[in-house]
């Protein structure tokens, strides 16, 4: 009998171990997880987030990292799954609360974009979602619940900023991103996002203010990038052309993959008559730009034909001057020639130059 009720000792012993040998399987789990997440191996880290959430489901931690991991690779389907048990299990913590009111934000826009997407039969990055007719009532009513626990998460506020601007509900929208810049935070997002609202209202000089000191906050140059796309724009809108390409080289300094601020100093140097900076910027937009940016693309060729326009005019007439009277040229009244027509000019002289060259040798 003693050796029976030793025995059964021992089987409740182990038992009673298990919880906590499972948990603790769970938090080295999910330790190793994170470790792979700082080095971006994101994979390995959903692996191993998940089987520490096997080990033991009230791992919240793990469900959050989860989240976060699902997020650097644009999933926002499985990092709302993630972020919604993470909320379940700790509702008390604030940044549970912020990972769920933002994946719920991302997933329901990236849902009616490939919708659009597959309707139209195109890709998602070829298609313009009407985020006003969303509904972000639930992702809004997390991220508000996420400062109402810490009023200092920068980025709940500008989450709530975006839904605010996304709904045209822009007076709290401003209020909202004006209140995620008072931490002075290193990402440049909510920078450029007051800066791009204030644009929108056509309030210039604020949207400048807010852009530089956006850029002399961030650290990093590459950071930097779309914030000083952002001055650009500012200068750009009030037609300071020179103050413009000055903020432009710099976003481009900083990072030369910005084809926006390629495509927006061609714009400037276009305006002042520098076409040969114009055509340089604009070709590269043209040979680098994306389907996401083919409006612009189209922008970019007509100003090209332009500039083949006035490179093929006789000298003095690109600048506006008058043709001579009775001149047979392209802009003499009665003989106007398309742009399209005087590059496919311009090109057929050139053939015929280098057949005449071939013929010479």
């Amino acid at each position: 009998m003693r050796i029976v009720a030793a025995t059964a000792c021992v089987a409740l012993l182990a038992l009673s171990g298990c919880p906590n040998s499972t948990r603790n399987d769970s938090v080295t789990l999910a330790n190793k997880a994170t470790e792979a997440y700082g080095k971006k191996q994101y994979e390995t880290a959903i692996d191993m987030f998940t089987k520490s959430t096997d080990k033991w489901r009230e791992n919240h931690k793990a469900w959050y990292g989860m989240a976060a991991a699902y997020s650097m690779k644009q999933d926002w389907t499985n990092a709302e799954k993630a972020a919604s048990t993470a909320v379940q299990i700790a509702p008390e913590v604030a940044m549970y609360q912020l990972m769920y009111g933002k994946t719920l934000y991302k997933k329901i826009i990236a849902t009616a974009r490939q919708e659009q997407a597959d309707r139209e039969k195109k890709k998602p990055d070829q298609v313009e979602v009407d985020v006003s007719s969303l509904n972000f009532e639930k992702a809004l009513q997390h991220l508000q619940e996420a400062v109402k626990l810490n009023n200092d998460l920068w980025r709940a506020h500008m989450y709530i900023g975006l839904i605010y601007r996304d709904t045209g509900k822009y007076k709290e929208a401003a209020a909202a991103l004006t209140k995620s810049l008072e931490s002075a935070p290193t990402d440049p997002q909510p920078w450029v996002e007051l800066a791009e609202l204030y644009r929108h209202w056509d309030y210039t000089d604020q949207a400048i203010q807010v852009a530089e000191q956006g850029a002399a906050v961030v650290p990093g140059e590459n950071e930097k990038s779309d914030i000083w796309f952002e001055v650009g724009m500012g200068y750009d809108d009030k037609r300071l052309d020179d103050k413009a390409i000055d903020a432009f080289d710099k976003a481009l300094e900083a990072s030369r993959g910005n084809q926006k601020a390629k495509f927006a100093r061609g714009q400037a140097y276009f305006r002042k008559g520098d076409y040969t900076k114009a055509k340089r910027d604009l070709e590269e937009f043209s040979k680098a730009g994306g389907q996401s940016v083919e409006f612009f693309k189209q922008q970019a060729s007509r100003m090209l034909m332009d500039i083949a326009a006035k490179s093929a005019m006789p000298t003095g007439q690109g600048s506006g001057a008058a043709p001579p009277a009775g001149a047979n040229s392209p802009t003499t009244p009665g003989n106007k020639m398309s742009p399209e027509d005087l590059v496919k000019k311009s090109k057929e002289q050139k053939e015929g130059a280098k057949k005449d060259e071939k013929k010479g040798k």
